[in-house]
């Protein structure tokens, strides 16, 4: 906030933010820039083509007696404060922004020195940034050079310089975009950088999104995210284009990035439409990554009208990765529905990547009911959703896994149990990890799991590790023995 706005209105504050009208022996006007004891100078010529500043008193203002003695009159009303002042009683966050932001573009277009020096008044880095959002969509609108300068050189590195540097580049890339994008290339760098030609890529191809396309074509960028913006912007407008656009990319890492952004944006328009391309696609290497793409939105909207998609694709990984993918969208929604999709499904390799990721998601969401259709199902078809429950359930509740785990009898059907857990549990309490990696049934899977916690506790802390070894030597199995002495003779690089 700009501070108590009483004291502001009565003109403790606001000599700090007024520009001051004081005539001269000769007549001229000098504006100076006033605090309630110093006179200061005027405001350092800013960058770039500068307009007249206003000097004139129109009727109506009222008399000001300036701290350095003798009358002055205000600058005109339409130079004060209160469209500040408005907008800083707006309590609600979004309405406030909005009046800053009008306030700042208020300011700039009747006296960019007097807006500048405004924005320096501004104790809360909120209000400053939606004033100067305001002041920069003007300034950025006549002189956007000027601005992107005054941003380099007098805003510190932040949020303020990125926010204000990329309203100033989206602005003349409404105008010139190739030089704004020239610009940008010459004098930013890193985050800054990547984040300017992302905003001036969005403008660009609202308008021209071919030209903006081939453009970017052109540079060699392999960017994510100016990828995004471009392919993204313009599917928004046609998706048929833009994935023909994106499709006809000679160079394959560029086509490989462009290609899933268009499908996300035609599917959230219409995933029936969407689906014919992807399907064209699903035998290729990138099949099944825009088949998942596909069914993350698909089957969040409408997942049983996307089961006969599925079903119709060619066997194989585009086929499975769809249907893993709706799967676990579906489970998350509608559990009941995805498992009876599940038992519909014919081909063994699909059914049971589909019983898989529903009791992956089931484990976090609703272990008992998961592990107990798990447990319905044919051994094959369960063994991996089994282990898939499990993992997900110590993911997300160790806490009540582990009494669970204290409770059950140590057998050969709880190995995985135990393992699951102790995956977990090697990363905050390796102990506990190797107790439980003790407390497995099958001898060939304590041996691994007690010998793979061994390994992992040594390159945590080899003093403790070697501690607990000769604490419990005696009751290993001799096989666990034999296991630990090789381990023992293993190079490990500490983390």
């Amino acid at each position: 906030m700009l501070g108590d706005m009483s004291s502001f209105r009565n003109g403790s504050l606001l000599a700090n933010a007024l520009l001051v009208a004081i005539g001269a022996a000769s007549g001229a006007g000098i504006t100076v820039l006033i605090t309630p004891a110093v006179r200061q100078e005027a405001p350092a010529p800013l960058p770039g083509p500068q307009r007249p500043v206003k000097t004139e008193s129109p009727a109506g203002t009222q008399a000001l007696t300036s701290s350095a003695g003798g009358s002055a009159s205000s600058r005109s009303e339409e130079h004060d404060a209160p469209g500040v002042l408005q907008a800083l009683a707006i309590t609600d966050r979004q309405e406030r922004g909005t009046a800053l932001r009008q306030a700042g573009a208020d300011a700039a277009k009747r006296d960019l020195h007097f807006a500048l020096a405004q924005a320096d008044q501004f104790k809360s880095p909120q209000d400053k940034l939606d004033y100067l959002r305001g002041v920069y969509a003007t300034w950025s609108k006549e002189d956007p050079r000027a601005a992107l300068a005054y941003s380099m050189s007098s805003l510190p590195a932040g949020n303020l310089r990125s926010e204000t540097v990329g309203i100033a580049v989206n602005r003349w890339g409404n105008i010139d975009p190739r030089g704004a994008w020239q610009w940008s290339e010459q004098n930013l760098s890193g985050a800054l950088k990547e984040q300017a030609l992302t905003d001036l890529m969005i403008g660009w191809t609202r308008r021209t999104p071919e030209v903006a396309a081939q453009w970017l074509a052109s540079t060699g960028y392999k960017s994510q995210p100016l990828v995004n913006a471009a392919v993204t912007t313009w599917a928004e407008q046609d998706a048929p284009a833009a994935y023909k656009w994106a499709r006809s990319l000679k160079d394959p890492d560029l086509r490989k990035l462009a290609t899933p952004p268009v499908i996300s944006e035609w599917a959230l328009q219409d995933p029936k439409l969407a689906a014919a391309p992807v399907a064209e696609l699903i035998a290729n290497p990138e099949g099944p990554d825009l088949a998942t793409t596909l069914m993350n939105i698909w089957g969040s909207t409408n997942p049983s009208e996307a089961v006969p998609w599925v079903n119709s694709l060619p066997a194989g990984d585009g086929r499975n990765e769809a249907a893993a993918t709706l799967a676990t969208v579906w489970a998350a929604s509608d559990v009941d529905a995805a498992i009876k999709w599940a038992g519909t499904i014919s081909d063994v390799t699909t059914r049971r990547q589909v019983i898989t990721h529903i009791g992956t998601t089931l484990g976090a969401i609703d272990p008992d009911k998961g592990l107990n259709w798990l447990e319905s199902l044919p051994p094959a078809d369960a063994e991996r959703g089994i282990a898939g429950a499990y993992n997900s359930w110590a993911a997300t509740d160790t806490v009540g896994m582990s009494q669970w785990i204290n409770a059950q009898p140590v057998t050969p059907d709880l190995d995985q149990a135990r393992l699951s857990l102790a995956d977990v549990l090697s990363a905050t309490d390796i102990n506990g990890a190797m107790t439980l990696a003790s407390q497995i049934a099958t001898p060939l899977g304590r041996d691994s799991a007690i010998t793979r916690y061994f390994h992992q506790w040594r390159k945590i802390d080899e003093a403790s590790a070697q501690d607990w070894l000769n604490a419990n030597w005696t009751a290993l199995a001799a096989t666990t023995q034999q296991r630990l002495t090789q381990e023992q003779n293993r190079v490990v690089i500490a983390r």
